[in-house]
């Protein structure tokens, strides 16, 4: 037990002493070379070096050819363009998101993908007593229910096929695991742009989603009214409009093409 201790905390160390390198890098010292690195973080220089190595090959990192210094990388600029997206897409969203609510009593939620996965972002609970709900971060799988098959149909071909490989788990009776018939099913999202499930994810909840762009028009997030079927069904077209009508106005909003 304390061998595995211990290497966890090797791993824990050798992770921090990386971040601890590159909040080194600030608006008032962008470049660094190997030997102040060392001094400042009080490591031998053979140790900076390798770290310096390992985040060049990952794009943290590069190296001026002429000066040998090192700045930060595009990679950094790309994860923060994420987060950038993230907090504007919450900040735009959220108001939207409330008059939507308020407009059909029923949840109304954010999902973004996150790799294989859709992550909860951002959502609005119905005042009703039965209602859907999901914890804020939550991770959820992309192949059931409204909100998350919304994402699932425009991902790159490869994806799509790896989520199915890695196997679809029955959450429901309704839960669709045949391939194929996943596979019709994210063609007919795309083709119509819009995604109704009843009681795939969770039974006898119904989800109708929309999808949301950025600026160049790619999918980057999905936003869904949720709620007991019995209450929706009846409803179900008036709030397919208002949703699509709310992503399009956030997708607006976001600067989309």
């Amino acid at each position: 037990m304390s061998e595995v201790v211990i290497k966890k905390t090797k791993k824990l160390e050798t992770v921090d002493r990386l971040l601890q390198l590159l909040e080194c890098f600030t608006l008032e010292t962008p470049e660094w070379g190997v030997t102040e690195l060392s001094h400042r973080l009080d490591l031998y220089k053979s140790v900076v070096h390798r770290m310096l190595s390992t985040l060049e090959g990952r794009g943290y990192v590069t190296q001026n050819s002429t000066t040998k210094k090192y700045t930060l990388g595009i990679k950094i600029f790309e994860l923060g363009m994420v987060v950038s997206n993230q907090m504007d897409l919450r900040k735009i969203a959220k108001p939207l998101m409330d008059e939507l609510s308020q407009n059909v009593n029923e949840t109304v939620m954010l999902l973004v993908p996150d790799g294989l996965e859709g992550i909860c972002l951002e959502k609005v609970e119905s005042t009703h007593s039965i209602k859907s709900t999901s914890p804020l971060g939550r991770r959820v799988p992309l192949y059931a229910g409204a909100t998350s098959k919304m994402l699932m149909a425009y991902l790159p071909e490869d994806k799509i096929e790896k989520i199915i490989q890695d196997g679809l788990q029955k959450m429901t009776e309704k839960t669709i695991t045949d391939p194929e018939k996943l596979r019709e099913q994210l063609r007919t999202i795309r083709g119509e742009g819009h995604c109704i499930t009843v009681g795939e994810y969770t039974q006898g909840s119904m989800g109708i989603a929309a999808p949301i762009t950025n600026y160049d028009g790619d999918i980057i997030a999905s936003l869904s009214v949720t709620g007991p079927e019995f209450r929706m069904f009846e409803q179900s077209e008036s709030i397919l409009l208002q949703c699509k009508y709310t992503a399009a106005m956030i997708s607006q909003r976001l600067g989309t093409k």
